[in-house]
């Protein structure tokens, strides 16, 4: 841990473990980001881009919170247990220790979506209305219930807790909770609904990407217009993950350059 950077313990269905990056002192009170991960991300994120990007920012006077869900990481709970309604619920409450920090300005909160992370930060802006959102290769729906090979998982009864159906995947048990959760969910309505400025960034070879834009109706999404308001960028070769180091580069100096574009980075 380097300086200016704490341990926080947030509290939504059990503990939920997070650090917040902040500016040197002089720079506070000052904007911060919210990092909402993907469906099994963590607070570090793949190749550790969490917390490059966190220590990039804090630098230039924007605070960052990174946090496991519920469920995932060092947080409470089992993955399992994991539903976007919950996530979308751990991030409600992220923003309000946000509200409450003397150091922070809740004001100018950014959410930031990884992935189906993306429909998590969109549904909290909604909730706490929050009017700024970054969404790195987002996808909002799971064609298909984004079922191994395509197909009707088949549950089985977790051998601890034979009271939860759960299915494998990725490594981990998904409940079946959480498919149930995913198809109360409406989606279409708060695409439609925010209103807020925002910036996509997917790459052109991301067959993810592909799918959503060519099986949803993208283009009547503002996210989607590339207006000065809704910025789209298209970063060539780069895959869902953005894995390489010139990749993760570009996709930070894009956020980067938008952030100062809403005049949250020192010098905007």
């Amino acid at each position: 841990m380097l300086e200016n950077e704490e341990f926080v313990d947030l509290y939504d269905q059990g503990k939920l473990a997070g650090i917040l990056h902040l500016p040197p002192k002089h720079l506070r009170p000052c904007p911060v980001v919210i990092y909402c991960p993907g469906k099994n991300g963590e607070r570090y994120e793949v190749h550790r881009l969490a917390v490059k990007f966190a220590r990039r920012l804090a630098e230039r006077g924007i605070a960052f919170l990174r946090f496991d869900y519920y469920g995932i990481g060092l947080s409470d709970g089992n993955y399992y247990d994991m539903t976007t309604s919950g996530k979308v619920s751990n991030v409600v409450k992220a923003y309000e220790f946000v509200s409450r920090h003397p150091d922070l300005d809740a004001s100018r909160t950014v959410f930031l979506g990884f992935s189906d992370g993306a429909r998590i930060a969109l549904m909290s802006a909604l909730r706490t209305r929050v009017r700024r959102t970054v969404l790195w290769s987002p996808l909002f729906y799971e064609f298909g219930g984004n079922y191994p090979g395509g197909r009707h998982p088949r549950f089985t009864r977790h051998r601890n807790e034979r009271g939860k159906l759960v299915m494998p995947w990725a490594g981990l048990w998904v409940g079946m909770e959480f498919y149930r959760d995913l198809q109360s969910l409406d989606t279409e309505t708060a695409l439609t609904s925010y209103a807020g400025s925002s910036l996509l960034i997917y790459g052109d070879n991301d067959p993810l990407i592909q799918e959503e834009m060519r099986l949803s109706y993208t283009d009547q999404y503002a996210i989607y217009s590339g207006t000065d308001r809704n910025r789209v960028v298209e970063v060539p070769e780069a895959g869902h993950l953005f894995t390489s180091r010139p990749l993760e580069e570009t996709l930070m100096e894009q956020t980067e350059a938008w952030l100062r574009s809403e005049q949250l980075v020192q010098g905007g």
